[in-house]
């Protein structure tokens, strides 16, 4: 039995991995939705919002009352909703939250004439923080496709970790930071507040990490690739855009070339089904290198997890593929912990059994025309 290092093995940057923190897997929108509207209803002080998608239905409307509700208690509001992500919303939608105290801010107004730089770097994150002391990353946008069925949602699968301790502040600093390259709806500057450090709320070791800015647009993808070197038993990863640069890529191959189990859970169905042929082009050399693929069955899955070894998650916005690697802002939460670690590896356990396999052999027997347009696709993935 080959005996694993620490944590600090998979953990690209040890120095600066945040200890004292709390974390807790939230697996879907049954367990995220409430845990977001209790949480927010708890609030006292401030509430911060950051979604690449806010609309106006139910679940939007329902996430506005209850910040329209804390704003008539007195606890300050600050919401930033992405222009495009966001572009159904009706704009006196979030006018009328501004109306009634919200400071509410629109991340890149998408202007035509201006230059493609401008619109197509997008908000992509989606994380909420309440008081400094708790704060919610992970895949669910504030749409009835995200809200559970519950509630009268659509069921759209994702994940999302719920968080207390120190790495809450650096996730408000991120927004703070985001709210400097959007624009208010009503055009009125908004006071910034100080980032609200706490002191140790459990004892899981947390990376907040981010693609934003010239020094850390790849630093997800780097925290991938050096997890993925250092992995010895076990890579699950389930992304719902699986188009991974050609880093990733091989490294990926190379793991599962020296015998590490390496697996990958991606949709069947899927909002952007030309991700999905574009990914079918890597099928075959995949598999052939020991690379088990599998095709999620249930609801659109629009999950960004990964667990290497029971000792480095990941959970967050972040896709692998190219916009998500080079365009957007986005955050994810590396938690390195056993516990974590073993929950995120049952849950995605649990997810095989309702999923299919993709076998070689049915990668072959794709008609021609259905191979071509997949490599065709993957030749222009930087454009997906």
């Amino acid at each position: 039995m080959r005996e694993k290092n620490s944590w600090r093995r998979y953990c690209a940057w040890p120095e600066n991995a945040l200890a004292g923190n709390d974390a807790a897997l939230l697996r879907d929108g049954e367990e995220a939705f409430p845990a977001m509207l209790s949480a927010i209803g708890g609030a006292r002080d401030f509430v911060l919002l950051e979604f690449y998608a806010f609309s106006d239905d139910f679940i939007g409307r329902a996430f506005a009352d209850l910040l329209k509700e804390k704003l008539r208690e007195g606890v300050r509001v600050y919401l930033i909703y992405d222009s495009v992500g966001s572009i159904l919303t009706d704009r006196d939608f979030f006018l009328d939250l501004a109306a009634a105290g919200a400071r509410v801010a629109e991340f890149r107004p998408v202007i035509f004439w201006k230059p493609y730089w401008n619109w197509i770097k997008r908000d992509h994150r989606k994380m909420v923080c309440v008081d400094g002391r708790t704060a919610f990353v992970g895949g669910f946008n504030v749409t009835e496709y995200d809200a559970p069925r519950s509630l009268g949602g659509r069921g759209w699968k994702d994940a999302q970790v719920r968080l207390a301790g120190p790495a809450v502040a650096s996730l408000e600093k991120l927004f703070w930071q985001a709210w400097e390259e959007s624009t208010a709806v009503d055009g009125a500057a908004a006071p910034r507040l100080a980032a609200a450090g706490r002191g140790p709320a459990g004892d899981k070791q947390v990376s907040v990490l981010f693609a934003g800015g010239i020094r850390n647009v790849r630093s997800i993808r780097r925290s991938y690739r050096h997890a993925i070197d250092k992995a010895l038993d076990y890579i699950y990863i389930t992304n719902a855009y699986f188009l991974p640069d050609r880093l990733v890529y091989r490294r990926l191959v190379a793991a599962a070339r020296r015998g590490v189990d390496v697996r990958v859970i991606a949709p069947m169905e899927t909002d952007h089904p030309y991700v999905r042929w574009a990914s079918w082009a890597r099928y075959a050399h995949l598999i052939r290198n020991g690379v088990k693929i599998y095709e999620w069955q249930g609801p659109i899955l629009h999950s960004k997890t990964a667990v290497i070894d029971g000792l480095w998650s990941s959970v967050g916005s972040h896709n692998l593929d190219h916009r998500s690697l080079h365009y957007n802002l986005e955050v994810n939460l590396n938690v390195y912990d056993e516990a974590f670690g073993a929950a995120l590896a049952r849950a995605f356990k649990d997810d095989l059994k309702n999923s299919r396999q993709v076998t070689l052999a049915e990668v072959k027997a794709r008609p021609w025309t259905a191979k071509l347009g997949s490599k065709l696709l993957y030749l222009f993935r930087s454009w997906l």
